[in-house]
């Protein structure tokens, strides 16, 4: 696992290493912004999780979550700021997303 210094950074390596699709939050599931794919909790597993604390005044801070669809292979990034982990998920994707920064090695 590397240790990024910043958010930029990690993207670049990230679509290196061939996570070329990208993921926003939908409510109970991940949605694939290119394919319009819908992933579930059930159906991804977080590779890597890169934290990072606020870099600016006005930044938030945020998670990205390297994320592998287990349905086809499909790797992306999902990039999310800290204040969402409040906002609107279901317990479920919470869980799990949650679980997998517990779990970071540090």
């Amino acid at each position: 696992m590397n240790n990024y210094s910043n958010k930029e950074e990690a993207i670049i390596d990230l679509q290196k290493k061939g996570y070329e699709f990208d993921y926003v939050l939908k409510s109970e599931n991940l949605l694939c912004v290119q394919n319009r794919e819908l992933l579930n909790p059930d159906d991804f597993e977080i590779v890597e999780t890169h934290l990072f604390e606020r870099e600016a005044v006005n930044d938030r801070g945020c998670v990205i979550y390297a994320i592998a669809s287990m349905h086809n292979g499909l790797k992306g990034i999902l990039m999310i700021a800290f204040n969402t982990f409040t906002n609107g998920l279901s317990i479920h994707l919470w869980s799990k997303l949650s679980a997998a920064l517990i779990c970071q090695p540090t």
